[in-house]
C-alpha cells in the first residue's frame, strides 16, 4: 500500500463535504438575506426565507454529491450566492 495516494483520493470527498455543508449554508444564508431585502416586513420575510433556506441547504447538499466536476459544483454554489447577495445589496441601497 502506498500511503501517499490516500490524501489525493480523499480530497474530492472532502471538497464535496465542504461544498455540501459550507456552500449550502452560504447559499441558504444568501437566500435569507435576499428575502429580508425584498419586503418591508423584514421579520416575516426573513422567517419565510429561513424555512425555504432549509430546503435550499438540503438541495445544495444533495447536489454537491452528484457526479459532476468539482469546479462545476463550486460554481453552482458560489455564483448564485454571490448574485443573491449582490441583489440584496442593490435592494437595500435603493430603499435607503
Amino acid at each position: 500500500m502506498n500511503d501517499k495516494k490516500t490524501p489525493r483520493r480523499s480530497a474530492p470527498y472532502l471538497q464535496r463535504l465542504l461544498g455540501a455543508s459550507l456552500g449550502g449554508y452560504l447559499l441558504a444564508s444568501a437566500w435569507v438575506v435576499f428575502c429580508g431585502a425584498l419586503s418591508r416586513h423584514a421579520a416575516e420575510s426573513i422567517l419565510a426565507g429561513m424555512q425555504v433556506g432549509l430546503v435550499i441547504h438540503v438541495a445544495a447538499a444533495i447536489w454537491s454529491f452528484s457526479p459532476m466536476p468539482l469546479a462545476r459544483m463550486w460554481l453552482g454554489l458560489l455564483v448564485p450566492a454571490a448574485l443573491l447577495l449582490a441583489a440584496s445589496g442593490v435592494l437595500m441601497h435603493w430603499r435607503g
